[in-house]
């Protein structure tokens, strides 16, 4: 029999393809086209908002994604196609079953979810996990009719385990036999073991203690000592150092388990950084405003006992917002001299360890390095998810807590500091400075640092964003731009701003109507605001690919949050959504064209105010600079809008 297919496609494995793109010479020339575009238009950094656990798979997987698999490299060279240079991670962490937000992960121990247990049954990681474990551990994960999926993080706990167990006990077995490859890969183990030494026995005697007391919030474990051993540890008394070296002794093999599986995340970490310092591709980390209960618990003395970092608005009823984030010491951040006390030192080792394998970071609620909103965690009492009584201000209005006004002084000496020391520029950084601000913010962090921020244009306008400052329209707290409440864009703005010139009146007429009627084209000329706004920008993967679903609602308990991914065909289900006959998703070359033509207009409307004469030769002359790229633009527009000519397959009946 016959039937229709596409053509290089096994039809039985993969979704058809839907419309005509870019093959062979033309990814090069959509690259170098879209990066010519974003090159004109000033914006320097283009980055996908996209968490590691909503990375697809093109194959089995363990339930959640990987910024670090093989199909995140296929993953960067699409982006790159259309003149996305970087990626911003969410915190890239070990995070527990107890809790999967990646805003509670850990400092130092990477995310061992985000292994690529395929890798690890090949030889360069000695064959240590048998291909048959994997085969059971790992599922197609197929999701047919979305165009998005949904990680399992239960499972993935589960299948993680079964495979790390494999992969340790088959790696001592290997090196007692002598196995090369196996004695090789111990070298490198080593390796790591020594340059992590100052966290990494901790890490894994924290997790011994909390397997056994059931819980990881170390406050509710029976045995005081335990609680309290890393504090009396480092005061040398002699009773927790026998209680330390028992624990390390009895489980010690437990604790190895626990650093191999951190070495081999490590590992695959560097390896992808490797293809990414080729590929000329960043990825941002994401420096979370707390940290993890561990990492509390591993340096008690940095933490400031009893209180947490909170938002005094934006809860449900624009009630304050208790979210249960350990509050750095401010009397331990400096030491009299100027020096670097625990607090401060902890503080810098964060911010080290979240760009050892990143090239630069995003700053998570700013607003928490100079004047933190925090309360008394025992002052909390909330009924039906909302807080109802609560005792707390900011951190500038309580000396007795803050007597030397330390946390005014983070920023100068510790941030800044650190980036400079990493080669990182500070208008290189995601400045995340929405929500609260206090004239003590404003003061350090724009009067004196004139530090960049982000500009959200579900609200603010592309043409008020700084240069260095980082616009967005959904983020991964809001919700996508096709959920967001349009109504209330100003569309006057875009019309003014986006077809500035004065001769084009006619057009601006036409223009008005068609995004006063249209939603889909509103949305269209709200990308184009975003690619003529600042030096920096983002855009979510969930708008990239036009899913209807949020990855997060803050501050809201739900079975969903933080578990929206991209499906198995995501490239299928874009280019199927950009050859229908109304495309929700972005089509960037032509959304580029239109911001290119769209920043010719402006220059031609502000010469118009000052010398009308000027601003006709002007006219002609940008318009004639700018015409190769735009017509490029729009081909390659129209290329990813034909739907690609369907071939005969012959297959026997």
């Amino acid at each position: 029999m016959k039937i229709y297919g596409i053509n290089n496609y096994n039809i039985f494995n993969r979704q058809p393809n839907f419309t005509e793109r870019p093959k062979g010479e033309k990814i090069q020339e959509m690259q170098d086209t879209c990066n010519e575009a974003f090159k004109y238009l000033g914006i320097e950094n283009r980055a996908i908002i996209l968490h590691g656990s909503c990375f697809p798979s093109s194959g089995p997987d363990i339930g959640v994604g990987s910024p670090y698999s093989e199909p995140a490299k296929d993953l960067i060279k699409e982006f790159k196609m259309y003149g996305f240079n970087a990626i911003q991670l969410g915190p890239s962490g070990e995070i527990s079953s107890f809790d999967i937000s990646p805003y509670a992960s850990k400092v130092y121990a990477k995310n061992p979810l985000f292994i690529d247990a395929k890798k690890l049954t090949k030889p360069e990681y000695a064959e240590i996990l048998s291909n048959e474990t994997f085969d059971n551990i790992t599922d197609l994960n197929r999701v047919k009719g979305q165009n998005y999926n949904q990680a399992n993080f239960l499972e993935a706990f589960e299948n993680m385990d079964i495979a790390l167990e494999e992969a340790y006990t088959t790696f001592k077995q290997k090196l007692r036999d002598k196995d090369p490859a196996a004695i090789a890969l111990n070298k490198e183990f080593s390796q790591f073991k020594e340059k992590s030494s100052d966290w990494l026995v901790k890490d894994g005697i924290f997790k011994v203690l909390s397997k056994m007391n059931g819980t990881d919030d170390f406050k509710e474990w029976e045995n005081q000592l335990d609680a309290d051993l890393i504090l009396r540890l480092n005061k040398g008394d002699r009773v927790a150092v026998k209680r330390y070296n028992q624990i390390v002794n009895r489980s010690k093999d437990k604790i190895e388990k626990n650093s191999f599986t951190q070495f081999l995340i490590d590992k695959q970490i560097r390896e992808n950084k490797e293809f990414r310092d080729e590929n000329n591709f960043t990825y941002i980390n994401d420096l979370l405003v707390g940290c993890s209960k561990a990492d509390v618990w591993a340096n008690r003395e940095a933490f400031l006992d009893g209180y947490a970092i909170g938002c005094k608005y934006g809860g449900k009823e624009n009630r304050p917002q208790a979210w249960d984030l350990p509050v750095l010491n401010p009397k331990r951040l400096f030491k009299q001299d100027g020096s670097l006390d625990v607090a401060g030192e902890f503080l810098k080792k964060k911010l080290l360890s979240a760009l050892e394998y990143c090239e630069t970071v995003r700053i998570d609620h700013a607003m928490g390095l100079v004047d933190p909103w925090i309360y008394e965690t025992n002052s909390l009492y909330t009924s039906n998810g909302v807080v109802r009584s609560i005792k707390g201000d900011y951190i500038s209005n309580m000396p007795h807590i803050d007597p030397d006004g330390n946390y005014r002084n983070i920023i100068e000496k510790i941030v800044l500091p650190t980036l400079e020391e990493k080669g990182v520029k500070t208008g290189d950084v995601v400045w995340e400075d929405l929500g609260d601000r206090t004239a003590v913010f404003n003061e350090i962090y724009y009067n004196k640092f004139h530090l960049p921020g982000i500009k959200q244009l579900e609200w603010d306008k592309g043409e008020s964003a700084q240069y260095q400052d980082t616009s967005l329209i959904s983020s991964h707290d809001s919700p996508p731009t096709r959920m967001m409440n349009l109504g209330a864009w100003d569309k006057e703005y875009l019309v003014g701003y986006l077809m500035a010139d004065p001769a084009k009146r006619d057009e601006q007429a036409q223009f008005r109507q068609t995004i006063n009627t249209n939603p889909l084209e509103l949305i269209k000329a709200k990308f184009v605001d975003l690619f003529r706004s600042s030096k920096n920008i983002q855009m979510s993967f969930a708008d990239f690919f036009a899913i209807d679903k949020r990855y997060n609602v803050p501050g809201e308990m739900n079975n969903t949050n933080w578990k929206l991914r991209m499906n198995n065909h995501y490239m299928d289900t874009y280019y199927k959504n950009l050859s229908s006959e109304n495309p929700t998703a972005p089509n960037i070359p032509e959304l580029l064209a239109k911001a290119v033509q769209a920043k010719v207009d402006m220059a031609v409307a502000k010469k118009n105010d000052k010398n009308p004469q000027e601003a006709n030769e002007l006219r002609e002359r940008l318009n004639n600079e700018a015409r190769p790229l735009i017509s490029h633009l729009q081909e390659l527009a129209a290329l990813l809008k034909k739907p690609e000519p369907v071939e005969e397959l012959d297959l026997v009946a």
